[in-house]
Order: structure tokens, then C-alpha cells, then sequence
């Protein structure tokens, strides 16, 4: 579970690097928007699963990333 959540805190860092500029900076912003919007989806999908809460874990910042993303995303 750890290992997983761990995963999900890797994939907003994902999320804010390529919004920064600091991952695909060899892309075009077509290319960068669907990629954010693809780890945006899986994201979305994976906090409606009840585990995390259940668990304990804090889903704040990746709501806040998803938020986030999927605002650079459809811009």
C-alpha cells in the first residue's frame, strides 16, 4: 500500500515537472498536454478507490495536482 500511494506521489511530481517546463522540454505542448492529461486520468481513477481512505492516506496534494493538470491540460 505504502509502495503504491508512494507511486501516486511520484506521478504528481511527474505532473508538476512537465507543467515547470523541467521534463519534455524537447516537446511540443500538444505533446505535453496529452501526456498530463493521460497521468491526470489515472490519477482521477485511482482516488475513487476507497483503499486510500481507508488506509489513512492523504489524498490533499494529489487533489490539488489533478486540479492542477487537468487546468493545464484542457488550456
Amino acid at each position: 500500500m505504502d509502495r503504491d500511494y508512494l507511486s501516486l506521489l511520484h506521478t504528481c511530481d511527474q505532473i508538476e515537472n512537465v507543467i515547470a517546463g523541467l521534463k519534455m522540454e524537447h516537446s511540443t505542448a500538444e505533446e505535453k498536454k496529452k501526456q498530463v492529461g493521460n497521468m491526470v486520468m489515472m490519477l482521477e481513477n485511482e482516488v475513487l478507490d476507497t483503499k486510500w481512505t481507508e488506509a489513512g492516506k492523504d489524498l490533499t496534494r494529489i487533489n490539488e495536482v489533478i486540479a492542477t493538470g487537468r487546468t493545464y491540460w484542457k488550456s
